[in-house]
């Protein structure tokens, strides 16, 4: 798993710290992980390489305990690219910003977490986002279903896929037969 790792430089020493022994355990873990650092005197050269890093990774973690315009807009710039963005933020930090929790995007995770429990809090915000993570599937329709999948996506203004992935959420919502095969009831 491709993961881009972003901190604000005014992250604090202590969060820092903490923050770090996460992203270890990832590396650890075999993810391929990639940390970028803002550097004030090549702001240039640091813009283009976040861009490029979140246009080839698969998931960015942010830390936003002490966040800036910078971590707002590389996090914006991320979920504009539909990648899963994973906030993680210190469970003391009093920073509320409403393009982060007030966001309900299925693609932005967000967790705190403090010097105990940053290794497990990390693996399950990664776990998690792994789950939201789309992958492409190629369907072939009848006529008929791409006939109405055109008239559907006219008349609504929507994309083709969103319908069917509409509508394949749906289904999901009301089978209870693979509600009882997540809850390990059946196989």
């Amino acid at each position: 798993m491709k993961v881009l790792v972003i901190n604000s430089p005014a992250i604090s020493d202590k969060n820092l710290k903490i923050f770090s022994e996460g992203i270890k355990e990832l590396k650890k873990q075999g993810h391929n992980v990639n940390e970028v650092k803002i550097d004030s005197k090549s702001l240039t050269k640091t813009f283009a390489s976040l861009d490029k890093n979140i246009k080839d990774t698969d998931i960015l973690i942010a830390e936003i305990s002490d966040s800036d315009a910078n971590i707002g807009y590389q996090i914006a710039r991320a979920l504009e690219e539909k990648k899963v963005v994973i906030t993680m933020e210190d469970d003391k930090s009093s920073n509320k910003f409403a393009v982060i929790h007030g966001n309900n995007s299925k693609q932005l995770v967000q967790y705190t977490y403090n010097s105990k429990n940053v290794v497990d809090t990390i693996n399950e915000a990664v776990k998690e986002a792994i789950g939201r993570l789309d992958s492409k599937f190629i369907l072939i329709i009848s006529p008929e279903m791409d006939r109405y999948l055109n008239w559907a996506s006219k008349v609504k203004r929507t994309h083709k896929a969103q319908l069917v992935r509409t509508a394949l959420e749906a289904m999901i919502k009301k089978d209870r037969e693979y509600k009882g095969y997540l809850d390990g009831k059946e196989d």
